[in-house]
């Protein structure tokens, strides 16, 4: 199947972690996020600084909430908490890159089409 314009992002650093949140369930996309970050850290959530120094949480459990346009994976965030690298996708997908190991470039998600 050929690619229909699928947004391809390129990271230069090392996954570390690789999670998943559902829109469906109770937890927001930030609360996965901060689960995600305080695995790759290696610390408890609490620990963590406030992921709000880093990004706006409300803006970004608004941009990840369940909707018509927000669920093929289109939409693509990415900042940086320290020296980890954040990206996440509308279709649930996570992942945590330590930028202190640096790669070269390949794409942060492997393509969803086949």
């Amino acid at each position: 199947m050929e690619n229909r314009g699928e947004l391809l992002v390129y990271r230069g650093c090392t996954p570390v972690v690789d999670a998943e949140y559902d829109s469906e369930s109770d937890s927001s996309a930030t609360e996965a996020i901060i689960s995600a970050l305080a695995e790759a850290v290696g610390v408890e959530p609490t620990n963590l600084p406030p992921l709000f120094d880093y990004v706006d949480p409300d803006a970004l459990n608004a941009l990840f909430e369940p909707s018509d346009s927000a669920t093929n994976g289109d939409t693509l965030l990415s900042f940086q908490v320290d020296t980890w690298n954040v990206f996440v996708r509308s279709d649930g997908r996570i992942r945590v890159c330590d930028a202190t190991q640096p790669t070269d470039p390949e794409p942060v998600f492997e393509s969803t089409t086949a």
